[in-house]
């Protein structure tokens, strides 16, 4: 059973990260031709190319704050400056008319509502689509209602309304769908002064340049050489002869500080390459990254991982309700009645607390597992909240979902949400191979 408070320790083990081999991702491709390499005959600086360890860490925005405001909306790049964010980071595709968007998936159905204002489209990829048809779409409402209008913002909506407050990491997504797009996104970046390997004052570079697809970095890096790339692979540490390749032409590499160890970065570290960790949302994943000596901490929850980052109060809102515990994968069906999968919540306190109108989400953040009205936990007490069907009893409250959202081959992170919206707890578990 979880206690509180909660240290900022790594308490997810390396030998439990043993268990999620699963979510290696696939490493380098055997032949790439080494067509480019920021700075060129200057070897990466890790002292300066990230802030160092610790406090100096900078924080970088997946996709803006995808867990307090729809993903890669102008809304979630506001809130991710307004949490401290060192590093702002999108997904860039280009329109069928070559404007570019900032969309993380192949279509638009799950992040917009254009199965309802083009149904014979809804399964298109964007690419399929104007820009003056995707600013039709409401890129908001999925999330939650009060982001209702919120519209898929362009690369340079983003530029203009960071106005150099933050750095920017952009992501290269599924180039083939995009034919053309990094040499665009060179000319664009060329235009706003973003053309070399410049960083901000707390040492990140200004811009990054990030993909899957190593034939569209380099042809990103035939226009602009000079600005930093990776070779986004993530999983566990690549091996030593994968890192030195890199380094011949980029500079850093991407991990999952639940996949690797401090060895595994030092050996990244003696390549020549710094290290973004793939996304952390918990304090115990976020101390993970810090402790094994990751230079980027790359996170869907600016705030917490700024806090866990500076040795505060992760979730300063807390009221005395945790998860405590998560059963992602029960005996029978994931969302069997009664006895499906379910979040358990604690009261920590000595007091009775109205949970009436609380949520969870699971990692991905698509989905909300709702509390219903006039719940209350008794003090020192559980309340088990369960994604499908059952019947409601002071101490399990049932969502009624036909298919379970919680991981049950690697592991996931569940964020605990009051009345307000605002987050008060964040839970990651690691779920064992069998």
């Amino acid at each position: 059973m979880r206690s509180r408070p909660r240290p900022h320790s790594a308490l997810l083990s390396a030998a439990a990260a043993l268990s999620v081999a699963a979510l290696v991702m696939g490493g380098v491709d055997a032949a790439t031709a080494p067509a480019h390499r920021a700075q060129e005959d200057a070897p990466v600086d890790l002292a300066s190319a990230s802030g160092g360890a610790g406090s100096d860490v900078p924080v970088v925005a997946h996709r803006g704050a995808p867990r307090n405001a729809p993903e890669e909306t102008l809304a979630s790049y506001r809130e991710a400056l307004a949490q401290g964010a060192d590093v702002l980071e999108g997904d860039v595709q280009l329109t069928s008319d070559g404007r570019m968007v900032l969309v993380h998936d192949d279509t638009l159905a799950r992040t917009t509502d254009v199965a309802e204002v083009f149904p014979d489209r809804a399964d298109a990829k964007v690419g399929a689509f104007t820009l003056a048809e995707i600013k039709r779409l409401d890129a908001g409402t999925w999330h939650r209602e009060g982001f209702a209008g919120e519209r898929v913002p362009t690369v340079e909506e983003l530029l203009k309304l960071n106005r150099g407050r933050a750095a920017v990491t952009l992501e290269l997504k599924s180039p083939v769908n995009s034919p053309g797009v990094a040499t665009e996104l060179a000319k664009l970046l060329d235009r706003y002064g973003l053309d070399d390997a410049g960083r901000t004052r707390f040492g990140a570079w200004k811009i990054m340049v990030h993909s899957r697809d190593k034939d569209a970095l380099h042809a990103f890096g035939s226009v602009l050489p000079d600005v930093p790339l990776v070779h986004l692979t993530g999983g566990a540490m690549l091996g030593d002869a994968e890192l030195k390749d890199l380094s011949t032409w980029t500079v850093g590499v991407f991990a999952d500080p639940r996949l690797t160890t401090a060895s595994d970065v030092k050996r990244a570290h003696d390549a020549g390459l710094v290290v973004y960790s793939d996304p952390v949302d918990s304090p115990e994943q976020i101390d993970m990254a810090l402790d094994q000596g990751y230079d980027y901490l790359v996170t869907n929850l600016t705030g917490t991982a700024t806090r866990v980052r500076d040795g505060k109060n992760p979730e300063p809102r807390a009221a005395g309700v945790v998860v405590d515990h998560v059963i992602e994968n029960p005996s029978g069906d994931d969302v069997q009645a009664e006895t499906g999968e379910h979040i358990t919540l604690r009261n920590t306190t000595g007091r009775p607390i109205d949970v009436g109108g609380h949520y969870l989400r699971d990692g991905a953040g698509n989905v909300r597992v709702f509390i219903g009205d006039g719940y209350v936990i008794q003090p020192g007490s559980l309340l088990k909240v369960y994604i499908g069907k059952g019947t409601n009893s002071p101490t399990a409250y049932y969502n009624g979902y036909t298919t379970g959202i919680l991981n049950n081959t690697a592991g996931d992170t569940i964020q605990y949400y009051n009345e307000r919206h605002q987050i008060e707890d964040v839970y990651s578990y690691i779920a064992p191979l069998t």
